[in-house]
């Protein structure tokens, strides 16, 4: 369908062209079918040359060349169009016709290329064959080329640009009345032109000249595209042409020659200054489009302001910005003031204002002082129903002879992010700063990259020290006196879980220990991988020195430093497990001072106490340790009675332990400064687990049953209580008390035998 609309167009324009006057039947002044060629194979490709090719034959045929000249033209008109058209093809050509390069491009490949070739080959021809002579072949090649130029401009540039939607927008809502009008005012300046007498002939001429502009401003209008413009032209062209040809318009009286030299050169400057009117629009608006894009790009928004009228114009960015739902691009300076904050609002009139008068001042007797001031302010601005921060960048355009500013451009860049953000930083700084705690922010290779005064002042390092070293803490191997029992479970719990929080025992910078409760933590960078360690830092020293008086209060005697009644059970429970694990035997011994009383109440209370805390002392140097396998064990339970616990092999080896805390405590004791030296001894009951397989409060019971013996029989010895012993006696009584119940109840009978 294409190939056969394209035959069918080809040959009536053709016709037309064949139907104007010319130095032969082969040579036109307007020949409008070599644009068809060119736009059919530009917008559908190669595959219609043969259609092109046949329908250049026809007409050839009808103007009456023989077959084979007919052919030879007929290649030359099709070839000529289809070697334009690939070339313009591969070098990116827009048939919208808005760049430059665009318009080189049809002139160049159709006008120099296309129509070059097609008259070279057609005159060539007509010489050869004699239907020209030599002498006339470059007349003939020169009209034939202007016939065929003016046929690509005139019939092919609205043959390539016309589109539905042009045609469209158009007779549209908005636009359609103003462009009817502009198309009614261009016709009928032709029409009243060759309407007038041939004595208005310059009248005519002027009336010519209108469409120019007209149809120059519709072209303008890069939303409509090129097609209605320049079809406009081909009306108005072949209006002209027919007018001209039946004797009509101020062309009519003139002789051949200049007929047709005026008449191409009118059609010519009129399709070219549409079609360069055009082209200035499109590159204008691409301009426009690519600062534009520039701006959405930098997200700013430009506002343009007269100052003088108050009109304005704002960039789709600004409206955009601003929330303005308007499609109109035009605003004001004082509109848009309205929509800034109070507190701001008065700032930048004040600001605006002595940006004229400093200038003002300074142009003394030379006037129209260069613009170029600016300012550069944050400011507030409403923004539906809440405040954001944008960045104003406000420069002087122009001024007036005075030095007043007249225009102004202003940039407006949203900064509500960064101000939110810049906030957010200043309040972790401030946080970071002033928080009681530690912050230690460490790269991904343990050096330090901040710390805040707090962990300064607890490890008593300045900051600039710090940076770039490596925190004791995460130091691999460290090892300075204080065990790093931590360090594992630390690395363990950062690689599984990117966290982990412990309490240490560190070294200030003056040497002294101190504890420290620290958290741990990883920070990962947007890629995944470990940008920064960040470590809490709490100086717990003195809450773990009341946490160890507390615990030494509820567990150790206050006096002698012994562990007192409670710690007493927790050893003897550790100490029977330990026992039952290893296989040795422990002696459970209960030691009482003997006639300690006298001693109070002859040197008083406190020489008591000493004399408590001498013999506890010299109790924990009898006892005896090995390596970290055990230790023996010494408890107060109260007033100046203890509990020993001893781990011995054999029975045997209890009793030297025992005898040998005897002749310790036995040596001669300063119970008052200044006086005589006293002796002091002891009376020591003892019972061997697991030989006695009680439980723990039996085993103290047996022990201090076996002391009360030694006190009986005469004290400042020892006594180990004998389980079997224990139990004959403990029989004995059992049945002494069942005569006893049999006498009292006459369960007894005498018989004489």
């Amino acid at each position: 369908m294409r190939s056969l609309g394209v035959v069918v167009g080809y040959i009536a324009l053709g016709q037309l062209g064949l139907a104007l006057p010319g130095p032969s039947p082969f040579v036109s002044a307007f020949w409008p079918a070599a644009g068809l060629a060119l736009a059919a194979l530009l917008r559908w490709g190669p595959g219609l040359a043969p259609a092109v090719l046949l329908a250049a034959l026809l007409v050839n045929l009808s103007a009456g060349a023989p077959l084979g000249l007919a052919v030879l033209l007929a290649l030359g008109n099709a070839g000529a169009a289809l070697a334009a058209s690939s070339w313009m093809s591969r070098a990116g050509f827009n048939p919208r016709l808005e760049q430059h390069r665009d318009l080189w491009l049809l002139l160049g490949a159709g006008v120099g290329g296309a129509a070059v070739l097609s008259a070279a080959n057609g005159a060539a021809w007509l010489a050869i064959t004699g239907h020209i002579s030599a002498v006339a072949l470059p007349d003939h090649a020169l009209r034939w080329w202007l016939g065929d130029a003016l046929g690509l401009v005139v019939a092919g540039v609205p043959l390539l640009t016309l589109r539905k939607h042009s045609l469209g927008l158009f007779f549209g809502r908005h636009s359609g009345v103003r462009n009817t009008l502009l198309l009614a005012a261009s016709t009928a300046a032709v029409a009243v032109a060759f309407a007038l007498p041939p004595t208005a002939a310059m009248a005519a001429l002027a009336l010519l000249l209108l469409p120019h502009l007209l149809l120059a401003a519709m072209a303008m209008r890069s939303e409509l595209g090129l097609g209605p413009a320049s079809a406009a032209v081909l009306l108005l062209s072949g209006a002209m042409l027919a007018g001209t040809a039946a004797g009509f318009g101020p062309l009519a009286t003139l002789a051949e020659p200049d007929r047709l030299v005026l008449l191409w050169a009118h059609m010519a400057t009129l399709a070219g200054m549409v079609l360069v009117s055009h082209v200035q629009a499109g590159e204008l608006a691409r301009l426009n489009e690519r600062w534009e894009m520039a701006l959405v790009g930098a997200d700013l928004g430009v506002a343009d302001w007269n100052l003088r009228s108050g009109e304005g114009f704002t960039s789709a960015r600004w409206r955009a910005l601003m929330d303005d739902t308007e499609t109109d691009r035009s605003s004001s300076l004082e509109r848009w003031l309205h929509q800034v904050h109070a507190d701001d609002r008065d700032t930048l009139r004040a600001e605006v204002a002595a940006l004229g008068e400093a200038v003002g001042a300074a142009v003394g007797a030379a006037s129209g002082a260069a613009p170029g001031a600016r300012l550069r302010r944050e400011l507030r601005v409403r923004v539906r129903d809440g405040w954001r921060w944008f960045d104003l960048h406000l420069v002087v355009a122009e001024r007036d002879d005075a030095g007043k500013p007249v225009r102004v451009v202003a940039s407006l860049e949203d900064v509500s992010a960064r101000r939110s953000a810049e906030d957010r930083q200043q309040l972790s700084s401030n946080v970071f700063m002033h928080l009681h705690e530690g912050l230690v922010v460490t790269d991904a290779e343990l050096q330090v990259v901040d710390a805040n005064p707090t962990y300064c002042r607890i490890v008593g390092i300045a900051r600039d020290e710090l940076i770039g070293t490596v925190p004791g803490l995460l130091r691999p191997g460290a090892g300075d006196g204080l065990n790093r029992p931590h360090q594992a479970s630390l690395w363990a719990a950062l690689r599984s879980s990117g966290h982990w929080v412990g309490e240490v025992v560190e070294r200030r910078r003056n040497g002294e220990a101190c504890a420290l409760h620290i958290t741990v933590s990883t920070v990962n960078g947007p890629d995944g991988a470990l940008r920064y360690h960040v470590l809490v830092v709490s100086d717990v020293t003195e809450q773990r020195l009341q946490r160890e008086r507390l615990e030494r209060q509820a567990h150790f005697d206050e006096l002698t430093r012994l562990p007192n009644r409670a710690r007493l059970g927790q050893l003897l429970a550790e100490a029977m497990t330990a026992t039952d694990r290893d296989g040795y035997l422990l002696a459970v011994c209960t030691l009482d001072l003997d006639h300690f009383k006298a001693v109070n109440e002859r040197h008083g209370h406190e020489a008591g106490d000493r004399v408590l805390a001498e013999i506890a002392k010299r109790l924990r140097s009898a006892l005896r340790v090995r390596g970290t396998v055990w230790s023996d064990a010494a408890a107060r339970l109260g007033g100046d009675e203890f509990v020993l616990l001893l781990r011995a092999g054999t029975v045997d080896e209890a009793r030297s332990a025992v005898e040998r805390v005897l002749r310790v405590v036995a040596q001669p004791i300063i119970v008052r400064p200044g006086s005589e030296p006293e002796l002091i001894t002891a009376s020591v009951g003892a019972t061997v687990y697991p030989l006695d397989a009680s439980d723990a409060d039996t085993l103290l019971r047996h022990a201090d049953h076996a002391m009360y013996g030694v006190k009986q029989s005469g004290r400042n010895g020892f006594l180990f209580f004998d389980p079997e012993h224990s139990r004959r006696n403990e029989e004995r009584v059992l049945a002494i008390g069942r005569v006893q119940d049999a006498l009292d109840q006459g369960e007894l009978v005498l018989y004489y035998q």
